[in-house]
């Protein structure tokens, strides 16, 4: 029997390598990596105003693609929750001072003028993924800037599966959408679609007779069912900031992953 364990302990030596190894490959098969889709451009951190948006040195404003972390709120207060957090892993990530580099998809500015574009560190680690897979970040994916939609909406998934970061708060847990405040927020919103409608520009469908989802009609390919009416009668969780828009409660939403149906 000692000559069988000390046997199995020699394997197991042999073996250790090998399986932390295969750990390894699989943990990175497992995750996504979001590579640039074009070219890069290296620039230099000047400042970071929150975790998601930068200055570099020579003058220009950055705003990150694909993501939204939580507001510091400079003129209003109170920072919104892990915006500190955020905030500090962007800095960690892209030190000031040091290096960046910068990837363009469509839209090369935003209507304040930032550059839009996915950040990388020089080792290429891409910093819109690694906030969204800390739950540190959610997704914003608007058209059409959708180059790594895929793979961002895949780290935010594993984060929120997981419960990481904002995941794990409750103010972040699914609500009835007959509770929600309109306050600006990002909110996940539980509720079943009672009206479907096109209205100009838009379809617009009503949670529990409350909280209207607001699609813009250019937004709305991908959406399925593609038929707007076969979404009554649906329970669904919507994620958004949840705003104020002519006395109405409101969510806009940009990309098919804002909704789901509800278990």
């Amino acid at each position: 029997m000692p000559g069988r364990c000390a046997g199995f302990a020699h394997k197991g030596r042999l073996l250790a390598p090998f399986v932390f190894l295969a750990v390894v490959l699989f943990a990175g098969n497992a995750q996504a990596v979001c590579r640039p889709s074009g070219p890069l451009e290296q620039a230099t951190v000047a400042w970071h105003y929150d975790g998601d948006t930068l200055r570099l040195t020579d003058g220009r404003r950055v705003r990150l693609l694909g993501i939204d972390t939580p507001e510091m709120n400079y003129h209003k207060g109170t920072p919104q929750p892990l915006a500190q957090r955020a905030l500090q892993r962007t800095r960690t990530l892209l030190p000031k001072g040091g290096p960046v580099r910068l990837a363009r998809d469509r839209q090369a500015q935003d209507r304040y003028g930032r550059l839009l574009a996915h950040a990388y560190r020089p080792d290429g680690v891409s910093v819109e993924e690694t906030l969204l897979r800390e739950g540190l970040a959610v997704s914003f994916i608007m058209r059409p800037n959708v180059a790594l939609a895929d793979c961002l909406l895949a780290a935010e998934r594993q984060a929120r599966l997981a419960r990481r970061g904002l995941w794990g708060l409750p103010a972040h847990a699914p609500q009835p959408a007959s509770r929600v405040v309109a306050d600006g927020s990002y909110r996940q919103v539980r509720g079943q679609i009672t009206s479907a409608l096109r209205r100009g520009d838009w379809v617009l469908l009503k949670l529990d007779r409350r909280v209207q989802l607001r699609i813009a009609r250019a937004d709305w390919t991908g959406f399925e069912p593609a038929d707007h009416l076969a979404w009554r009668g649906r329970t669904v969780i919507a994620r958004g900031k949840i705003q104020s828009r002519n006395g109405a409660v409101q969510m806009r939403l940009w990309h098919p992953a804002q909704i789901e149906l509800s278990k």
